[in-house]
């Protein structure tokens, strides 16, 4: 029987048990079977766990796998970014030493300009600058409005609410 034939089953048999007599030879049937019905609902939760249980491993390899593959793509990238910028610093020397302004290879055309950059000085302080060169973002703390809440507060646009969790031990 599947879980919701099982909970039909059960209703049914509460159903009967309410109007039978509670010492009558049908009612110790009736209890019999609801005990058989919780017993196969009990096996098929049980089932359901280890289910459960193989998705959440099977789920947590996978994650691994991902985070092996992106450490090791992270390193290839670094890599390769590490390689291009060398050659990048050593044509751009090579173009600076002989004066050369622009290079047309094969796949890539490459030319070299002077911009103005600005640099930070060591030891400055970045509290001495006025707010207009300065870049602020504002990110939500969920734990203080959290916490808010639980003390009794309120806060506009938010509103604490409750949600089913299920806790795998």
């Amino acid at each position: 029987m599947k879980i919701f034939e099982l909970k039909e089953a059960q209703q049914h048999l509460l159903d009967e048990l309410f109007w039978c007599e509670p010492d009558a030879d049908q009612a110790y049937i009736i209890r019999n079977e609801l005990d058989k019905i919780d017993g196969a609902i009990g096996r098929k939760l049980s089932f359901l766990t280890s289910v459960l249980a193989e998705s959440i491993a099977l789920s947590r390899l996978a994650t691994e796998a991902r985070k092996i593959a992106a450490e090791r793509l992270e390193r290839k990238e670094k890599q390769a970014k590490r390689a291009e910028e060398k050659l990048r610093q050593f044509i751009l020397s090579v173009m600076h030493d002989f004066g050369i302004k622009s290079v047309k290879g094969d796949i890539l055309n490459v030319s070299r300009y002077e911009r103005d950059t600005v640099i930070q000085l060591q030891n400055f302080d970045i509290d001495k600058l006025p707010s207009s060169l300065v870049k602020m973002t504002k990110v939500i703390d969920k734990t203080a409005i959290n916490n808010e809440f639980k003390a009794g507060g309120h806060v506009d646009g938010f509103e604490m609410v409750k949600k089913d969790c299920l806790r795998i031990s």
